[in-house]
């Protein structure tokens, strides 16, 4: 009998130990609004709508297509990963990564390497459920996807959860909201 009286006066001590005139603590909360803004980057509020990801693949050969992901910067950026593929029998590439600057619900990127001649420009109108890719100006373009494919298409919405990070094409992790702003291509 004594080890019973014991162990339920440990019990109730447990349970009234518990009791303060302090109020519960609020459970944590998840941000499902927008991203944390990196230190120095402002709140991305008016990009949300966009943020997520997107797949495009074709009909006739799921080999051919590619992703598109977004994660809302600021209010008039973008920081945007396009990868796709040609498929078999070649397996073109086509990868670019940077910032896009956003007009209404087009997204626009401009990135030239120092020995481009024209630089290579690419245009993201979003809707609702997708966002079409296009290659800007083809004939004048040195966006070198490998060989004429061109990762033009309707890229169909996968997911609205914005996302934290994506791997570039040569397998590294790249955190979007670690990246310094001057480590990206900016638009024009």
């Amino acid at each position: 009998m004594p080890l019973r009286t014991t162990y339920l006066a440990l019990l109730a001590a447990a349970a009234l130990g518990g009791c303060t005139d302090q109020p519960a603590a609020p459970p944590p909360t998840t941000q499902t609004t927008a991203p944390a803004a990196a230190p120095g980057r402002p709140a991305a509020a008016g990009t949300m709508r966009y943020a997520g990801e997107y797949a495009w693949h074709e009909a006739e050969n799921k080999e051919v297509g590619g992703t598109l992901t977004v994660y809302p910067e600021s209010d008039s950026t973008i920081l945007f990963s396009l990868q796709a593929s040609s498929g078999a029998p070649s397996y073109l590439l086509a990868n670019a990564f940077g910032r896009a600057r956003l007009r209404g619900a087009t997204a626009t990127y401009f990135g030239k390497a120092p020995a481009d001649t024209y630089g290579c420009k690419l245009r993201i109108r979003f809707s609702p459920t997708a966002a079409q890719v296009s290659l800007v100006n083809t004939k004048a373009n040195d966006c070198f996807f490998g060989g004429s494919f061109i990762p033009d298409g309707t890229y169909q919405r996968t997911s609205r959860t914005v996302p934290q990070q994506v791997v570039d094409d040569a397998g590294d992790t790249l955190r979007f909201a670690h990246l310094p702003p001057e480590s990206l291509q900016d638009s024009h």
